[in-house]
């Protein structure tokens, strides 16, 4: 196949097109140099300018959900002491737990580098892709379960959340994500915990895999580059404003309380989104439920009950819903959705 071939492939043909993989991996081969020099010009810079509780930088390995719901190990700069699955909440703590280099790192995404390299090696030896550049991102499990919490919650369309269960388990992790670089993911406050950026991934990365394209990645390879230099400007001048000023702790979080959307309600319920094949025994009918998620499973039919009817509408194509505007159900999207069905 010739560039021109593949200039007209979309969707699931292009995605699936070995020019594809070629085309990646020439990027792959000019990029990985360039970006093994930087890792060590950056790990020189951290030696020199870190504190005692600067970070390592060595390449550490983080979990994922990979195709066909099993796991796989990505790889990743260390660019943050103490625990790596507890959140930052304030620049006080961002200070406190990195040094010079390695936000300088974050900035410019220089902690996702080890994956880049790790894959054009795989490729080298011939063997399957594991990554893409774009596409979307892999999770881990805590993410995929503050996904199913936000349906469950109805704040995400069940119709796109459906397909983007069965693309996150069938399709290849990515680098990049049209979300990300087209819109707007680094605007959300609080990130992936945020309802709209959780309607924006879901959105985002189901209509990627129907108008995939040459033209298309190559737009958010080029949008990626902006971005970085646009966070590089960011971070100098945040540095500079907390070198004269540097940033107080927050106020201590209000105490929350626990509601009838426990992690086993959403599991039980969110179980039923999967492809056949991932749901749990108890979601195919094949085992009777324990005490313990029998509980919470009658709880999420409770819920389930008390909620109105869906109404069929057609699914926007494209674009991040609005909170209060009309879903693919012809629902409000800051109700309340039901399943398709009573959990059994």
């Amino acid at each position: 196949m010739n560039r021109r071939e593949a200039k007209r492939l979309v969707g699931t043909a292009w995605l699936d097109s070995d020019y594809r993989t070629a085309w990646e991996t020439r990027i792959m081969r000019r990029r990985v140099p360039l970006y093994r020099a930087a890792i060590g010009a950056l790990r020189a810079l951290n030696a020199v300018t870190g504190g005692r509780n600067r970070p390592s930088f060595r390449v550490t390995r983080w979990e994922r959900v990979a195709p066909h719901g099993g796991t796989f190990a990505m790889d990743k700069l260390e660019t943050m002491t103490g625990r790596t699955d507890h959140p930052v909440t304030s620049r006080a703590e961002l200070r406190a737990r990195t040094s010079f280099a390695s936000r300088l790192a974050r900035a410019v995404s220089a902690d996702e580098w080890p994956q880049i390299i790790a894959e054009y090696e795989r490729r080298r030896r011939g063997e399957r892709p594991q990554y893409r550049y774009v596409g979307h991102r892999p999770l881990n499990a805590t993410s995929h379960a503050l996904m199913d919490e936000a349906w469950v919650r109805g704040d995400l369309p069940t119709d796109p959340f459906r397909a983007w269960n069965v693309l996150k388990y069938e399709d290849e992790g990515a680098f990049y994500s049209s979300f990300f670089t087209h819109g707007n993911a680094r605007g959300y406050a609080g990130g992936e915990t945020n309802v709209g950026f959780q309607r924006g991934r879901v959105v985002f990365d189901v209509n990627w895999r129907q108008t995939a394209s040459l033209a298309g990645e190559q737009a958010v390879l080029r949008r990626s580059r902006f971005l970085r230099a646009k966070e590089l400007v960011k971070f100098f001048r945040t540095e500079l404003k907390e070198v004269v000023r540097p940033p107080a702790e927050p106020a201590a979080a209000p105490t929350t309380y626990e509601d009838v959307y426990t992690p086993e309600v959403v599991a039980a319920v969110a179980d039923f989104t999967k492809p056949e094949a991932l749901r749990s025994p108890t979601a195919r009918g094949e085992t009777t439920p324990d005490r313990h998620r029998a509980s919470a499973i009658e709880v999420a039919n409770t819920v389930e009950r008390a909620l109105p009817p869906l109404t069929a509408a057609p699914r926007p194509s494209a674009g991040v819903p609005e909170a209060g505007s009309t879903t693919s159900h012809g629902a409000r999207a800051d109700h309340p959705r039901r399943p398709d069905g009573p959990v059994r």
